[in-house]
This record gives C-alpha cells, sequence and structure tokens, in this order.
C-alpha cells in the first residue's frame, strides 16, 4: 500500500491545482490529519488548522484563508463536472474547504478499507 501522503496526492491529481505552492502542502497536511483522526472534523480550527499552523510556523488563521483561496481558485479551474460529480454538488456551487477536505478524507479511507479487505 501507498503512503497516506502519497494517496493524498493521488486523489488531488482529479483537480487542476497549484501543486507547487505553500497552500498545497496545508491542503494535504490537514487532509491528512482527517485521514488520521475523524473526530477533528468537530472543531477545525482547533484540530486542524492550528497543528497545521504549528507545523508550518504560522497561524491557524492564515492556514485556513490559504486553502479557501486554493480551493476557490482549484474551482475556477477544473471542470465543474468534476466538482459536482466528486462532491454531489450541483452547479456553480463550490465546496467550502472543510466540506473539501472532509470529501477527499472520506474517499481516501474509503480506499483504504476496500484495500485492506482485499489483502
Amino acid at each position: 500500500m501507498e503512503s497516506l501522503e502519497e494517496e493524498i496526492i493521488f486523489e488531488l491529481k482529479n483537480f487542476n491545482f497549484k501543486r507547487n505552492s505553500l497552500a498545497y502542502e496545508y491542503l494535504i497536511e490537514a487532509i491528512k490529519l482527517v485521514v488520521e483522526n475523524t473526530m477533528v472534523i468537530r472543531d477545525f480550527k482547533k484540530y486542524v488548522y492550528s497543528p497545521v499552523a504549528r507545523k508550518y510556523f504560522t497561524r491557524p488563521k492564515n492556514v485556513c484563508w490559504c486553502i479557501n483561496k486554493l480551493i476557490t481558485l482549484m474551482y475556477f479551474n477544473t471542470d465543474t463536472t468534476i466538482v459536482e460529480t466528486y462532491f454531489n454538488t450541483y452547479k456553480d456551487n463550490k465546496p467550502s474547504s472543510k466540506a473539501f477536505i472532509i470529501g477527499v478524507a472520506r474517499k481516501i479511507e474509503l480506499k483504504m478499507r476496500q484495500t485492506k479487505k482485499v489483502s
């Protein structure tokens, strides 16, 4: 099985992200935290954005802002049918940062469970 980070990067290839940005690194870390412990979704600022901020020596507010901008840019640069299919959203309905992170994390969790059953 691939590492969790490799799984996340593979899943994010479905979308048109600027992959050489710090915000992309924040996004990977945030998804990783949610995959490792789904209870963190109760308080994103405390359990997701704060740990990412500590790792990168910045503030949780900055992490949240950067991820939000990254997802907004992705939404405008990715074929809307891909986003709609992936998140079961309707036309012109961008997923929030939290919804995006949780959605990707759940897809990865499901894939990892299916891989364990096959093994």
